[in-house]
């Protein structure tokens, strides 16, 4: 559910959704991730009818896109391919940046969320002063009253690793974290002391994603088929989401052969489904999404896998981490 507040940006007439719950106390995510774009390459257009597929299908309340967008030059033609199923169809949107959105490209990280934050329906932005390009924090109101009843935590794992003799991949910073733990705070003094319920999206697997699949029998439902290519050093974000006591759950993208979900000290942390087509490597039957469905009051959620044939697969809760009985 949404309602539009019309904002003037340099050259264009902006469109900012507010979103809420429905009446009924729901509210539906689709995580969309890796599609790299590539804009004169005839196989990406596997990941456009894919995107139309997953909207046309589901139906959401919000998108977010997490990382690995655009894979080749010319980005900004990349990016109207990717963006115009949601603005066409008014469907409110996010996107956090992966490793490759500025290693393959002819535009940079900057150029690329200064061209999405002017699109129509974008709830992405930059927080002034702080490093990350896709760092930012989405609230959802309540269906019944103006109150802040959920929070969408975005964050900037960065693509390779900044510090001298560490090799691998980036990581959410420091500073990230310390801004993640003031907007937090605020959030849960606003809401009477008590944390609000949340999710984090973001491209790079904190390390905890490893600890989880690896720590004496395996508990996670869902493909794993290649190792988790996380950064070398944690920075610890996980730990501060488990310490505020908001977050539920966190959502990668990254590896394109990966879109299980786990259970780690009591927060579910998930894969999204590979949404891209055959310009990169991919050995899942279909491209997809991952679908969430978020209840207003309570900490729990359902997700699960939607195929681009149709079918759903690993439909799971939190928090339990029980499976769907089918009908």
């Amino acid at each position: 559910m949404l309602t539009t507040i019309m904002l003037s940006v340099p050259g264009i007439a902006q469109e900012r959704p507010e979103l809420k719950f429905h009446a009924d106390g729901t509210f539906k995510i689709l995580q969309l991730t890796d599609i790299h774009m590539q804009h004169l390459n005839e196989a990406s257009q596997k990941a456009i009818k894919n995107i139309h597929t997953m909207l046309d299908l589901e139906k959401p309340d919000f998108v977010v896109i997490t990382g690995d967008v655009i894979f080749a030059a010319p980005g900004e033609p990349g990016l109207q391919r990717v963006l115009e199923p949601l603005i066409s169809r008014r469907v409110p949107y996010a996107v956090t940046w992966g490793n490759h959105d500025n290693n393959d490209c002819d535009m940079s990280r900057r150029e690329m969320q200064d061209y999405v934050q002017k699109q129509p329906f974008n709830l992405g932005f930059r927080v002034d002063g702080l490093k990350g390009e896709s760092v930012f924090n989405i609230p959802v109101r309540s269906g019944r009253n103006s109150n802040v009843a959920f929070v969408i935590w975005c964050m900037d794992s960065g693509a390779g690793s900044t510090v001298e003799g560490v090799k691998g991949y980036g990581w959410i910073t420091p500073e990230q974290i310390e801004w993640y733990n003031r907007e937090s705070r605020t959030f849960t003094k606003t809401n009477h002391d008590v944390p609000v319920p949340s999710l984090a999206f973001y491209h790079i697997p904190v390390p905890e994603y490893d600890d989880a699949t690896c720590a004496g029998e395996p508990r996670w439902v869902g493909h794993k088929l290649e190792h988790v290519a996380c950064p070398q050093l944690n920075s610890g974000f996980f730990a501060a989401t488990k310490i505020n006591g908001d977050v539920m759950g966190h959502f990668c993208g990254h590896e394109h052969n990966n879109d299980f979900v786990a259970m780690w000290h009591g927060i579910m942390l998930a894969y999204g489904r590979f949404s891209g087509g055959n310009t990169v490597y991919n050995d899942l039957d279909y491209n997809g999404g991952r679908v969430i469905i978020l209840r207003e009051g309570v900490r729990e959620f359902e997700t699960y896998v939607r195929l681009r044939n149709g079918d759903i697969i690993e439909h799971v809760y939190y928090p339990e981490l029980v499976r769907k009985i089918e009908d």
